[in-house]
Parts: structure tokens; C-alpha cells; sequence
């Protein structure tokens, strides 16, 4: 897993908080903004969010949440 469950656990959390106020536009904007803003490495954790799914930040949240959250 190329990003720590505390990492993991903040981005499902900020996508759960984005998401509220704003409909999933089918693309990774929130979890790259995320990803920048937290210095991770998004040219390895997003093929990985991808592996389970997690090919918009909507999916990120159904899928990946699903197979690693809490």
C-alpha cells in the first residue's frame, strides 16, 4: 500500500466532507488536490486507488472505502 491507513483514513474523510457539498465531477480532482496538499506520491497511489476501483473521487469513496476503511 503505497500511502499510510492515516493518510487513507483523511482522504476518505476529506472526499466524504467534499462530496457533501459538491456532486462528484467523475474525475480524481479531490483526491489529487489531497494528495498534493499532504506531499504523497500521486504518481503511485493513484494507479493503486485504481486497482480497487477508485477511478473518480466518488468511486474513490464507494470502492477503496469499501475494501480498506475502517
Amino acid at each position: 500500500m503505497p500511502i499510510s491507513r492515516e493518510h487513507l483514513a483523511g482522504l476518505f474523510d476529506h472526499l466524504d466532507a467534499a462530496l457533501g457539498r459538491e456532486p462528484c465531477q467523475h474525475t480524481l480532482r479531490l483526491t489529487r488536490l489531497f494528495l498534493t496538499s499532504h506531499s504523497l506520491p500521486e504518481a503511485t497511489v493513484v494507479p493503486w486507488l485504481g486497482q480497487y476501483g477508485g477511478y473518480c473521487d466518488c468511486e474513490v469513496l464507494a470502492n477503496v472505502e469499501d475494501r480498506w476503511g475502517e
